[in-house]
């Protein structure tokens, strides 16, 4: 039976326990790398990450492990996903992360992470489930890489692949679904393909549109997501389309909302949206100023009370 809804998402069976966590805004986003063996043309990547070697977690550039680990405490993640570029393209890095985060957060911290599979060999696959990976999702650039969740099934990780979807994707995505579930895919997550400033030219050049109803997502990916999904549940497969307004609209705002309450100064207060208000005094007039978590300001507001006693 599909449950869900448009904005949050739509799905047959159990979501996987990575998802779970992602909804609350509970998982901390790990960018390990932008390093990567392949060049897909909807990758949504921004330029100063994609194909260069630099961490990320969630907004904040970190430069160790002890930084990373402080990041992920300081918003009191329950769980992270480790993604890039392909993470297996820095193997060693992406093990240090994970025993620095079971190390520190304890065993019961959840973490997934996200690969094309073309270098997931039964040892690195060897490697993370010893480090203590809980559950791997492949997104296979091509069909030969599904083969990986048959690899990291065998070596006793749950694995998972994750997959766009757009018009004239549809038939790609079922042979995709079909092949992972034969291999002991335990779930497949279909992702609403996002229009962005780094993929924009190359979906344009393939004939793809922005959406008049969805912004920033190419016109007709919901409905081909709904054309899969309704294939999948006549099959009893587990699926689950994630749409892109729920990435922006709920597990981000969740997540800084989170981090708000818990990183809060004492003259700031959190606001609904996950940002921070405090009044500074410039000019000899008091301001409102608001932020994200990350103090980047978003707004000031002239002449206005502050938002506390």
């Amino acid at each position: 039976m599909m449950r869900g809804d448009e904005r949050k998402g739509l799905f047959i069976g159990e979501l996987a326990r990575g998802c779970q966590l992602c909804f609350p805004g509970a998982k901390a986003v790990i960018f390990v790398t932008g390093t990567c063996d392949d060049a897909c043309f909807y990758c949504p990547v921004s330029r100063e990450r994609l194909y260069r070697d630099v961490m990320w977690v969630n907004e904040e550039p970190v430069s160790s492990l002890e930084e990373l680990v402080i990041e992920v405490q300081r918003m009191g993640a329950r769980g992270a996903s480790i993604t890039g570029g392909d993470p297996l393209t820095a193997l060693d890095r992406v093990v240090g992360v994970l025993m620095a985060l079971k190390e520190n957060l304890g065993e019961d911290f959840h973490v997934h992470l996200y690969t094309t599979g073309r270098q997931a060999t039964h040892e690195a696959l060897r490697a993370l489930r010893r480090a203590g990976l809980d559950e791997i999702r492949f997104h296979p650039t091509s069909p030969a890489f599904v083969k990986a969740v048959g690899r990291a099934r065998e070596v006793g990780l749950q694995a998972g692949v994750e997959i766009p979807i757009a018009p004239r994707m549809e038939e790609w995505a079922k042979g995709i679904i079909e092949r992972a579930m034969k291999l002991g895919a335990s779930f497949v997550n279909l992702n609403e393909m996002e229009i962005a400033e780094p993929n924009a030219r190359a979906l344009l050049a393939r004939g793809y549109r922005e959406s008049r109803r969805r912004p920033f997502v190419v016109e007709g990916a919901y409905e081909a997501a709904l054309r899969v999904l309704e294939w999948a549940q006549e099959k009893g497969y587990p699926v689950h389309f994630c749409p892109a307004s729920f990435k922006d609209s709920v597990q981000t705002r969740n997540r800084f909302r989170r981090l708000a309450e818990l990183d809060r100064r004492w003259y700031e207060e959190p606001t609904p949206e996950g940002t921070l208000r405090w009044t500074e005094e410039i000019g000899g007039k008091r301001v409102v100023v608001e932020a994200h978590p990350t103090r980047e300001r978003t707004r000031v507001e002239l002449g206005e009370e502050p938002p506390y006693d």
